[in-house]
């Protein structure tokens, strides 16, 4: 009868939508586990960004060692490493050691595997102020394999390089030194045209609501509460960090 034909179309109209709401969901459903992490690689994220030009696109779970080029490197940046590498191996669940070792692998050189060589060098990229790594890809797997770590002499010899306050020229040291850890493991600069100017400017990164910035962003994050200097972000590099050791088993697959 005609007078049913509009709840007939209703009634229609509600099933189809029902079909798509549930296609909607088993889509969904397939693109996270049951731990809401994501079942296909993922390589930037809000605050932080995965070094694919260097080829790095995942953090192995395997054991990784900091040493040093030489026993001046290893007398003066030793420490600076230790906080960071106890935060990936906790947090992140990829197990690095600070050693006392010397290594003399030449720069142009990727070290063996998992080994990062620390550097203290005298304006490494050639301009003032600027330090360095060198990452190394793991060519079966695109994982970070080793890198050189250059930082700059001249944040130490030159006094009150950062500034004139101990405390936050310390804090500036162990920020870079944190840095250049987390280009060795794979992330890069997630700077980002947050003022839609259509340039991506040096400082240019997401800040907290706790105030924190990336400790990846370049040139710096500015100085950082004494408590945060040399750490990685919680809201923007460990979930960085923790989403390329993810993307490993991921690219297993």
């Amino acid at each position: 009868m005609p007078a049913h034909k509009p709840a007939r179309i209703r009634r229609t109209l509600a099933a189809v939508i029902a079909g798509l709401l549930t296609v909607a969901a088993l889509l969904l459903a397939s693109s996270t586990d049951a731990h809401g992490a994501t079942t296909t690689p993922v390589y930037s994220g809000t605050g932080w960004k995965a070094e694919t030009g260097a080829g790095i696109y995942s953090l192995s779970p395997d054991p990784y060692v900091v040493v040093f080029a030489n026993a001046t490197a290893r007398t003066k940046l030793r420490s600076y490493f230790t906080g960071p590498a106890a935060q990936v191996t906790t947090t992140v669940g990829v197990p690095i050691t600070v050693s006392t070792t010397l290594d003399t692998t030449p720069i142009t050189t990727c070290p063996t595997r998992h080994r990062i060589i620390v550097h203290y060098t005298y304006r490494p990229m050639g301009t003032k102020g600027m330090s360095q790594t060198r990452p190394c890809h793991s060519t079966a797997d695109g994982s970070a394999w080793s890198a050189h770590i250059s930082l700059d002499t001249e944040y130490w010899t030159t006094s009150a390089w950062f500034s004139t306050n101990p405390t936050v020229n310390d804090g500036y040291r162990k920020d870079t030194a944190t840095h250049e850890l987390g280009h060795a493991l794979g992330l890069d600069h997630p700077n980002t045209d947050l003022n839609k100017n259509g340039i991506v400017a040096s400082g240019e990164c997401v800040k907290s609501t706790a105030g924190r910035e990336p400790v990846m962003c370049s040139t710096n994050r500015g100085p950082a509460a004494t408590a945060d200097a040399g750490r990685f972000t919680t809201e923007y590099d460990l979930p960085g960090l923790r989403q390329l050791h993810t993307n490993y088993y991921l690219r297993q697959t």
